[in-house]
């Protein structure tokens, strides 16, 4: 039965009240916003203490320097003076201004901030009532209920009951009293929360009405969802706090163990559906999740002992930080272990009285004092007696905890999700399933063209990083060459990790931060998938041995022979423009100024005769090739004469470029052809 219906169905009891014992309403002023004090507590064990039938309303106002003083009648703009209330009422309500409402006249109307029971005997009476909400009353103490009065709200049904039940007994007229003060106070908020909730909506200032003790709230994110029972709600600074509980297992045994849910405040209405957590009542899809979160339930049950999977997935490492993070690799799923060696778990805090487990636990369950892990006898009897109980299922924890072996750290995952992209699977050697080539040889002999061609060839995006991109700290290395793995994946890129010579290299006895990298590297390296190029310029007798068996393809690359670098500076002169190659239009009649920078008549390109000049021809490329020079240097040498060349409008001939290699590398050395005219003896 819906609040709103409620207050219709029980409107009689308040009309049948006598007017005197009808509770008054009038105006009140509330000058600030501290904390309600509570008036002095009164001599509670006097007999008359509660005993009329009649209900007082007390008004705050301010006495010099902000102390709040409770008043039988509402003070002006200015306080009359406090007058004391009579301990003779069953019941006391406290008002303030409601500064959230304005009248016409500029001015706040009142309500209710507290109630106040000061008959015992109705004390008594809702004592077990409100104990469903959490809440203990002492029968022998004035019971004190604060805005919003959620324990009355939610048990107003059960309160109306009681009326019923106590027809005859001298309590009756006191509960009736009570009921009608419930009928009034919850008047507004009934009719505000039923055509919120017959629309779908809610706003902050009533949302808590949505989650009653026990009753079932979804918790759904990115990573996982998540079914639990509402314990309490409580309204913090600009929030809503939910604490929930869901069915957590302790190594042991299941028991329901308490979270918490923030909802941040908002203006206006909001659709039930969208806040973070939502009842699970306005969900229209409820077969569905149950029956998808019952089969993650039923797959919890088996991982109660020590089992080992493959895991890909997020990952909350608390040792690291709260902060999800993605576990690729091997993982132990030991719940009892968690406790045990990060935790710190003892046997009497598992033992803890105060835990709400699931099933009656055997009183002499571990009173040796001594941890063990379950037997496959007792985990089989959590698991039958949690299939017993198939509602529950459920609401079985997304979390399982376990030891993650590449990262070496204890961890929380979502491993008993459905989702293909965050599940256990058993376990299958997931080394090896990349293709890695190594591709070794001095500099500028073609390593890093291959790559690109096998790119270019294949249609796919070549990501080229160095050594330097994947960090400088062990530690950084494994999480950026895990993210540049995902990143390549999505893309179905090729890798190039170029001039990679501090991660293959040869690890000795005394570079152990060099060694830390290679290590971290050849980990990673172990579990990768998809195509990594890696170039390195070391020889082969300086690659770690350890790298050289981890890679599918080792291809080595050589000094250019002559035939070699004919080849390359062919192919490189012929992607120049012709008429800058071959011909010029004009020689240059100014001084002209060398590759060097100094004038051309004192520096290393000396001019002759330009009318001698002749172009570029195939001989002179078999002379050029003597130059013992690699593919990357042939390159810059064109680049080089032919910029300056085209800039004074000169010919590119044999002489200009030889003068362009001994300026641009000075350490080159040319192969000497012997005169086979030339007499040694002469």
């Amino acid at each position: 039965m819906s609040h709103g219906d409620f207050h219709g169905t029980h409107q009689g009891l308040h009309d049948n009240l006598d007017r005197e014992d009808s509770p008054s309403h009038k105006l009140i002023y509330h000058d600030n916003q501290d904390k309600i004090q509570a008036p002095e507590k009164k001599n509670i064990k006097n007999p008359n203490f509660g005993a009329d039938l009649t209900v007082v309303t007390l008004y705050r106002s301010n006495l010099p320097g902000g102390v709040p003083q409770w008043a039988n009648n509402p003070p002006k703009q200015i306080s009359e003076g406090p007058v004391d209330a009579s301990d003779r009422a069953a019941i006391k309500l406290f008002k303030i201004k409601d500064i959230e409402k304005v009248r016409a006249n500029g001015e706040h109307p009142p309500k209710v901030c507290r109630l106040q029971v000061q008959n015992l005997g109705l004390v008594s009476a809702l004592a077990p009532i409100v104990r469903k909400e959490n809440v203990y009353l002492d029968p022998e103490d004035v019971a004190t209920f604060d805005e919003p009065f959620q324990p009355l709200w939610f048990r107003h049904e059960e309160i109306v009951d009681l009326f019923s039940k106590k027809q005859n007994d001298p309590l009756e007229p006191f509960v009736k009293l009570f009921v009608t003060v419930l009928d009034e106070l919850f008047r507004d908020l009934n009719a505000k929360t039923a055509t919120l909730h017959w629309n779908g909506l809610t706003n902050f200032k009533t949302i808590w009405t949505l989650f009653p003790r026990g009753s079932s709230i979804y918790n759904y994110s990115i990573n996982s969802e998540a079914l639990g029972k509402v314990d309490s709600t409580q309204y913090g600074n600009d929030k809503l706090l939910i604490i929930y509980k869901t069915i957590s297992f302790s190594g042991e045994d299941f028991y329901w163990k308490e979270r918490n849910l923030v909802i941040p405040k908002f203006t206006g209405n909001k659709p039930i559906r969208e806040l973070p957590g939502s009842p699970f009542k306005f969900r229209h899809d409820q077969d569905s999740i149950t029956e998808r979160l019952t089969a993650r339930g039923k797959k919890a049950l088996d991982l109660q002992g020590l089992t080992c999977h493959t895991y890909n997935g997020m990952a909350i490492h608390a040792t690291v930080s709260v902060m999800p993070q993605n576990v690729n690799g091997r993982i132990l799923i030991d719940v009892w272990g968690y406790h045990k060696y990060y935790l710190n778990v003892g046997q009497r805090e598992k033992n803890d009285p105060a835990k709400e487990w699931v099933r009656d636990r055997p009183e002499d369950s571990s009173t040796d004092g001594q941890q063990q892990r379950l037997s496959a006898k007792d985990q089989a009897i959590n698991k039958n007696y949690m299939l017993q109980k198939p509602e529950e299922l459920a609401f079985i924890t997304e979390f399982t905890s376990g030891f993650s072996l590449k990262n070496k750290q204890w961890f929380q995952s979502h491993s008993t999700n459905n989702d293909t992209s965050t599940t256990i699977q058993d376990v299958i050697v997931d080394k090896g399933q990349g293709l890695i080539v190594l591709l070794s040889g001095p500099p500028g002999t073609g390593k890093t063209l291959m790559a690109e061609a096998i790119s270019d060839r294949l249609r796919r995006p070549l990501y080229c990083l160095t050594a330097e991109d994947l960090g400088a700290q062990t530690a950084s290395l494994g999480a950026s060459f895990k993210l540049v793995s995902e990143m390549a994946a999505a893309w179905n890129a090729i890798i190039l990790l170029d001039d990679a010579d501090v991660l293959v290299a040869r690890r000795g006895h005394r570079d152990l931060y060099q060694n830390g990298l290679a290590s971290a590297f050849l980990r990673e390296l172990e579990y990768f998938r998809g195509i990594i190029f890696l170039t390195t310029n070391l020889p082969l007798h300086n690659i770690d041995p350890a790298f050289r068996s981890r890679v599918s393809m080792h291809l080595l690359f050589r000094p250019l022979e002559e035939e070699e670098r004919k080849e390359v500076w062919r192919v490189f002169l012929n992607r120049l423009p012709q008429e800058t190659r071959r011909t010029s239009e004009a020689a240059g009649t100014n001084t002209a100024t060398n590759v060097d920078g100094t004038n051309e008549n004192q520096g290393n390109i000396e001019e002759e005769d330009e009318s001698d000049e002749q172009p570029l021809e195939d001989r002179d490329i078999a002379k050029l090739a003597l130059w013992k020079l690699n593919g990357r240097e042939i390159k810059i040498a064109i680049k080089t004469v032919h910029s300056w060349c085209r800039d004074k409008n000169y010919v590119m001939t044999l002489d200009r470029m030889e003068r362009g290699i001994r300026v641009a590398n000075p350490a080159s050395e040319k192969r000497v052809i012997p005169d086979p005219n030339m007499n040694l003896y002469s």
